[in-house]
């Protein structure tokens, strides 16, 4: 069971991290995080919708996706102790180019871009931890474009085994195939390989 006070206080922890606050600014920053609760496979962005909340996963793995033709393209995933959302489309208040959803059930904390923004405004820590967050999306957008557009399927799958291992545990390998641009059956090849290696 997950209750509100245990998540707030990971997500402080999380937050602290990043930026740490006055008591006092940490308490009426957190009140304003409400908790949401996501069956398996359900969509709370859709490709052309404006993201009106930045989510914080406790529990669960969602999935940011892009519609190509009749299929959809993985572009990234969130899980335990990870902020979620289309973050463009939240940033700019402009229709988003692509959907989230949950591939598992999924609980955590939101808040809505107005309370976001006015927290910003109001606390000097706040506007820190809004500027290291974005500059760490830009950072991992950066490094996915590059991984994209030089590496080869082998280089992402090892990648990725380097860096994310436990991924494999959190998310269905259709997914994941998608996400390392690659068939399934390739991936369950390259997955083979590297545990006979072992």
């Amino acid at each position: 069971m997950h209750d509100e006070p245990q998540m707030r206080l990971a997500l402080k922890t999380v937050i602290f991290n990043l930026a740490p606050f006055e008591d006092e600014e940490w308490e009426d920053f957190i009140s304003h995080w409400r908790k949401f609760s996501l069956v398996k496979n359900e969509v709370i962005t859709r490709p052309g919708e404006i993201e009106h909340y930045f989510y914080y996963v406790h529990d669960g793995v969602m999935r940011g996706y892009i519609l190509n033709g009749d299929t959809d393209v993985s572009i990234g995933f969130s899980y335990h102790g990870e902020f979620s959302g289309a973050f463009d489309s939240f940033l700019g208040q402009e229709p988003s180019d692509f959907g989230i959803e949950s591939i598992t059930e999924t609980v955590g904390l939101k808040i809505h871009f107005d309370q976001l923004m006015a927290m910003f405004d109001k606390y000097k820590n706040a506007e820190r931890f809004g500027r290291v967050l974005n500059a760490r999306i830009l950072i991992g957008m950066g490094r996915r474009q590059l991984e994209v557009r030089t590496f080869s399927a082998e280089e992402r799958f090892q990648r990725i085994m380097d860096q994310s291992p436990h991924i494999f545990q959190l998310v269905p390998q259709k997914y994941l195939a998608s996400y390392l641009g690659m068939t399934p059956e390739t991936l369950s090849r390259m997955r083979k390989q590297s545990k006979d290696k072992l």
